[in-house]
């Protein structure tokens, strides 16, 4: 996946530092035979920033490209808060636990993971015959947040929960590897598809001189502004 904007190339960057510091902790701890509850905090928290920039760029890239808006944004704003909270978690000094507070970080990870997941069911480009799959993969996936939720927040006895969660989680994940499948399924064969043209006619926003340009990477002959141009067919 190219990356469009300087919002997913900062969570791609965070996402391999994380690891690579991840990693780096985790040769210092065997090599000196140490493993404390520091560096404990600071793995679990190496890997809390690498989640949240895989969360991050599967909404990101919904919310630039305008596709069910404002579920991309809606998705970061969650992803942003969950991050924060969990941190807040793991390096708070615990002399009770409290259980509002674990409460609202449960409350947080479910929805982190749940409107990220929907941000990338609106990435598939599905034939009409096909979106009925994808939707109810969505119900799927907000009832099973719900669900969750419900759990954390009420508590509810007996083991029927715990069988509808079941239900769903495994809905959810027979849809999920489905819209994929589909997508690839719904595409244009490239003989029926346009050809893209390799050069377009532009007038340079900068000084107004008007040129033609290749896709990719160029710059204005006239004053040497860069271009990035980027076309995408239409499925």
């Amino acid at each position: 996946m190219a990356m469009r904007s300087n919002t997913q190339r900062s969570l791609l960057l965070s996402f391999v530092g994380s690891i690579v510091l991840c990693a780096v902790v985790g040769i210092v701890c065997l090599l000196t035979g140490s493993f404390g509850q520091l560096q404990a905090k600071v793995l679990l928290t190496t890997g809390t920033v690498a989640t949240a920039s895989i969360l991050g760029l599967a909404s990101a890239s919904v919310w630039e490209r305008r596709i069910w808006h404002p579920i991309g944004l809606l998705g970061c704003t969650v992803v942003a808060i969950s991050t924060v909270l969990v941190m807040g978690f793991i390096w708070r000094t615990w002399s009770r636990i409290d259980e509002g507070f674990v409460k609202a970080v449960l409350l947080s990870v479910v929805w982190a993971v749940a409107v990220p997941h929907l941000s990338l069911l609106g990435t598939g480009r599905l034939r009409q015959a096909f979106e009925w799959v994808r939707w109810v993969t969505v119900v799927g996936v907000v009832v099973l947040a719900v669900q969750l939720s419900t759990i954390i927040l009420f508590e509810p006895h007996g083991d029927l929960w715990a069988r509808w969660i079941g239900v769903s989680a495994i809905a959810v994940a027979c849809g999920s590897i489905a819209v994929p499948i589909l997508h690839r399924v719904s595409a244009i064969p490239l003989d029926g598809a346009h050809a893209l043209p390799r050069e377009l006619s532009l007038v340079c926003p900068s000084c107004g001189a008007q040129q033609v340009v290749p896709v990719g990477r160029a710059r204005c002959a006239q004053c040497g502004l860069g271009f990035r141009i980027e076309l995408e067919a239409e499925r």
